[in-house]
């Protein structure tokens, strides 16, 4: 299992995944690392969350030579659906959950967050009795913020709500929304929160903060272990210009559907 965030604002995008693998023997558990995160400059990201067995999302989208010219994030959205519906093909393998964040800018620099997966909603209704194959938009609209949790989505979630309860009631909080700095920070935070509960989550912690024209700094964190807000803010601002405009008072986060 595994703990995907991706929040998403007018301004820019950040995308976290940890590193933990597990791996099970039938009566015994082990934990490895793996790859979660896949990013195609000019174009946007792609995380993946669930079973790991055959699951190679990685290799058939470099082997498309993804670019700029060629591809929008729209179209990465497209092809991710492609693979796991007809190459992939959980369902007919008898896999579990998995799924796929896919995250960036379109050419008119609006940010773009899917959600292209095999399973049950989440929080799953009661009406729904089979697992399907979707593939959800949950790009935010203008002025608005946007989170998408998934893998260990229970443990994601409850900080994530306990921050926005916060900023809508007005209190003060360590994370401004508007600040990529601080979004970076917090979506690390929820990563290791998650690995502090279960050995499912784990480092290293990866994330991508993606600006609107989909190139992306990548922060790593190796353990469980806060970022440093000063070292990180002086990175960020000596990679580029960010907006840090606060956005209108978020809507409630999906539940990771």
């Amino acid at each position: 299992m595994t703990v995907t965030l991706a929040i998403a604002s007018n301004a820019f995008i950040v995308v976290t995944v940890d590193s933990a693998v597990t791996l099970d023997f039938g009566e015994t558990l082990e934990y490895s690392t793996g790859r979660k995160s896949y990013f195609f400059p000019g174009v946007g990201c792609v995380t993946t969350w669930g079973a790991r067995d055959n699951n190679k999302v990685g290799e058939f989208l470099q082997n498309r030579e993804i670019g700029p010219e060629s591809h929008t994030v729209s179209d990465l959205a497209e092809l991710v659906f492609e693979y796991l519906t007809d190459v992939y093909r959980p369902k007919d393998l008898g896999y579990e959950d998995v799924g796929y964040h896919i995250s960036g800018f379109d050419r008119a620099l609006s940010p773009h967050l899917h959600h292209v997966f095999w399973g049950f909603d989440r929080p799953r209704p009661k009406e729904q009795t089979e697992p399907k194959y979707e593939h959800y938009n949950h790009s935010p609209r203008p002025g608005e913020i946007a989170f998408l949790y998934n893998g260990r989505n229970d443990l994601a979630e409850a900080p994530i709500r306990a921050l926005l309860a916060e900023v809508n009631s007005g209190k003060p909080t360590r994370f401004q929304l508007g600040r990529p700095d601080d979004l970076v920070r917090f979506a690390d935070f929820v990563a290791r929160f998650a690995a502090e509960v279960t050995p499912e989550v784990g480092p290293p912690f990866l994330t991508h903060l993606i600006g609107a024209n989909n190139m992306a700094l990548k922060v790593r964190n190796l353990a469980t272990k806060p970022l440093d807000p000063t070292k990180l803010a002086e990175v960020i601002t000596g990679a580029g210009r960010w907006e840090t405009r606060a956005p209108s008072s978020p809507d409630p986060p999906p539940a990771a559907a």
